[in-house]
């Protein structure tokens, strides 16, 4: 396996004592990305083979290089790949694996998938089907948790062919705000805050929708939705012989659209009273239910010290995406745990054998724009490399789905690496967590890094005061920039004197021209490059004087667009000089010289990206062509795409009249869905897509016309243009 993945805080690999045989020897992880390689990861420590599968998007997917075999499923989305459970039976049978695991999300909580594999005499490596019928159903393990006398969240079920007025009333039973929420499944898909009883219908229609995408089951319910409540869950696993333990708690407050990106344990804000009551609930439904395997009680906590209350959520039968962080704390593999029990043995310890010590903390890293309504982000990843060079450290741990020259596609989640910090204090946690963020180098993609490093740094998550309502509560979080614009100044000037190097050893003329020279000695050479931040381009422009390239000594000057100078002169010094016939690839270290002090960086470029790296910072920016690309103007106007995805929903037809803020399609890219909207009051002059269509970023889906019926021309000049730009800054994700 070429996973390079490790496990920190102390994790054992395997049980404490000598392990039993197996009774498998090759597992199908019926999934993909960093669950399925999680998971083959152990599964080599236990002498396993292991087997993946995988769709077309997913044909060179790390994930698919490090198992032991592979097997094509077909198909691009989910729906004809990891969901068909048809195609992962064939592949058990095409690859002689004789076990299955379903990681998380997909078919991981489908009853009907684990009793085929039962079926075909595979071994299951999850709960039994009876307990996943059991809990996986939102709305029938909330009837057995009240059955047990475990406090619920008011709710409501929902009846499929129920009409408006129905909805509504039942809605305002339950009380706003509240939930719509997917009775199977989660991740927060299927899931829609509602504030009042206009939403009511537009929210349960779209959950329903992404629900059957996600889960394949429309199936939602209503549930009040509680404010400044913490989001607080338990980890419990039971066996055959009705042994059932927990291994305490995580905190999952800090979530973006209901999920999850920030994970810990300890809880910060949770009582030990609380806790204890939690523990003891969770485990005691475990073991009504007969739970055979992984599961975690979900709790909603409300309200502090003595007047401290929790509520029951619901009960996820899988593994969670974020069990690194009790494997942190307990020194546990709980993959392992999970053979040992689909195997039959007993469960490794029994409970006062299990402990925790230190903090954990984990993040959930995605390609998305925060400051761009989350907005998610696809593309060729040109760089994706951890400051430790791919080895953990000792209290540092990473889970990967991706590595550098991985392709982000638009037909998954967006989660592309979890990274999890193990410490003896909570804030020496977050510090380290943050410091890791901020200094990997990460290129090609838009991803959610300066938000996780804003968080960590942010008061509220120090003193431990962040409710569920976190975010919402501070928007300007999301539209945090990832360093200050001082340092990228600074580091567009390495970025620039590097491209600059570059560009001299690869001339053809490189041993009759000197390095820097032009027809033109007045005009300065200058280096463009281009920085986003809040989901604005910023440009700067780098003007670059060769001093003494045979000791390898050059000046730069990052000046406005204006041609003002922003930044006062600064000298640079490369290792060796400046001549050189070879540049590693255009990876190499750079020495900087100003005001007295050196500094050592690292500067990396591939695929229109370069990035600079240093003790502080990763800094990536984009090197924009040198001419326009004529394509990019061409087409006419209209509310356009604004990443890759599949069309879900065509909201109106040629004629209709429509107003500002209107959605008139709607797009699913990376398992959310995206309105797109009217920016302009006018007229659908014509519908370019249907359901089903796949398109690509910026493609336009519908025409206007303004809304007094001006000639074609005027309309699409004008009206027609704004509207693209600014559906394209409107359109939201859901």
């Amino acid at each position: 396996m070429s996973g390079s993945d490790g496990l920190a805080g102390g994790i054992i690999i395997g049980n404490l004592a000598a392990p039993e045989p197996l009774p498998f020897k090759r597992v199908l992880v019926a999934n993909r990305g960093e669950i399925a390689r999680r998971i083959f990861r152990t599964a080599t420590t236990r002498g396993l083979q292991s087997v993946a599968v995988f769709s077309e998007p997913d044909r060179g997917a790390a994930h698919v290089r490090d198992a032991d075999i592979a097997v094509a499923l077909g198909g691009n989305t989910s729906a004809e790949s990891y969901l068909v459970v048809d195609k992962i039976l064939d592949a058990a049978r095409k690859s002689g694996a004789d076990a299955i695991h379903p990681g998380y999300g997909f078919l991981s909580e489908n009853p009907k998938f684990a009793q085929a594999v039962v079926d075909a005499g595979l071994t299951w490596i999850g709960p039994t089907p009876d307990s996943i019928r059991a809990m996986a159903l939102k709305i029938e393990a909330k009837r057995l948790a009240e059955a047990a006398g475990v406090p619920l969240v008011p709710g409501a079920e929902i009846d499929a062919d129920a009409p408006e007025p129905k909805l509504i009333s039942t809605a305002s039973k339950v009380g706003f705000p509240l939930l719509v929420k997917a009775s199977a499944g989660g991740g927060g898909k299927g899931m829609r805050i509602v504030a009042d009883a206009t939403e009511v219908l537009e929210a349960v229609t779209a959950a329903r929708r992404e629900a059957e995408s996600s889960f394949g089951d429309p199936t939602v319910f209503f549930e009040r939705y509680l404010t400044g409540a913490r989001h607080v869950e338990v980890q419990v696993f039971g066996d055959a012989q009705g042994n059932v333990v927990h291994l305490f708690e995580r905190e999952c407050s800090i979530q973006r659209r209901h999920q999850k990106i920030i994970e810990e344990s300890p809880s910060p804000g949770t009582t030990d009273k609380t806790l204890k009551k939690m523990y003891a609930a969770a485990v005691s439904l475990t073991k009504e239910i007969g739970y055979v395997g992984a599961g975690t009680v979900e709790f909603l906590v409300a309200g502090e010290g003595k007047g401290q209350e929790f509520f029951f959520l619901e009960m996820n039968t899988r593994l969670q995406v974020e069990h690194p962080v009790t494997e942190s704390v307990t020194g546990l593999d709980l993959v392992d745990w999970q053979f040992e029990v689909a195997a039959g043995h007993d469960l490794p310890l029994s409970q006062d054998r299990i402990s925790r010590s230190g903090h954990a903390i984990e993040a959930r890293l995605y390609a998305e724009d925060p400051a761009n309504g989350y907005l998610p982000s696809t593309g060729l990843l040109a760089a994706f490399k951890s400051p430790r060079s791919g080895a953990d450290s000792a209290s540092t741990r990473e889970d990967s789905s991706v590595e550098t020259g991985d392709e982000i596609t638009p037909y998954y989640d967006p989660m592309i690496s979890k990274i999890i910090s193990w410490e003896g204090t909570r804030e020496l946690a977050a510090k380290v967590l943050a410091d890791d963020l901020r200094n990997r180098e990460i290129a090609g993609v838009t991803t959610n890094r300066a938000l996780l490093v804003a968080i960590l740094e942010s008061e509220e998550f120090l003193a431990g005061t962040t409710p569920t309502s976190f975010l919402e509560d501070n928007p300007s979080l999301a539209a945090a920039d990832p360093v200050p614009a001082s340092g990228r100044r600074k580091a567009a000037m390495n970025a620039a004197i590097c491209l600059a190097m570059t560009a001299a050893s690869d001339s053809p003329w490189r041993q009759t021209i000197p390095i820097g020279w032009r027809n033109v000695a007045a005009v300065p050479q200058r280096q463009v490059l281009e920085f986003e931040t809040a989901g604005q381009a910023e440009t700067l422009n780098v003007d670059i004087e060769w001093r003494s390239p045979d000791e390898g000594l050059v000046t730069v000057t990052l000046v406005d667009p204006l041609g003002g100078i922003s930044e006062p002169a600064v000298e640079f010094r490369v290792p060796g000089g400046l001549a050189r016939d070879s540049y590693d690839g255009f990876d190499f270290p750079l020495e900087v010289q100003f005001d007295g002090v050196t500094r050592s960086v690292h500067v990396g470029c591939d695929q229109g990206w370069i990035w600079v790296s240093d003790s502080v910072d990763s800094i990536t920016f984009k090197i924009p062509p040198r001419f326009d690309d004529p394509s990019a103007h061409a087409g006419g106007g209209g509310p356009s795409a604004p990443v890759p995805g599949t069309v879900v929903s065509v909201e109106v037809a040629a004629g209709d009249v429509v107003t500002e803020g209107q959605t008139l399609v709607v797009l699913e890219a990376m398992k959310m869905e995206h309105k797109i909207t009217a920016a302009v009051d006018g007229v659908v002059d014509e519908v370019l897509v249907e359901v089903g269509s796949s398109v690509d970023a910026h493609q336009v889906l519908v025409t206007l016309k303004s809304e007094d019926l001006k000639s074609e021309e005027e309309a699409s000049n004008g009206a027609g243009e704004k509207a693209r730009k600014k559906s394209e800054e409107k359109a939201s994700n859901e």
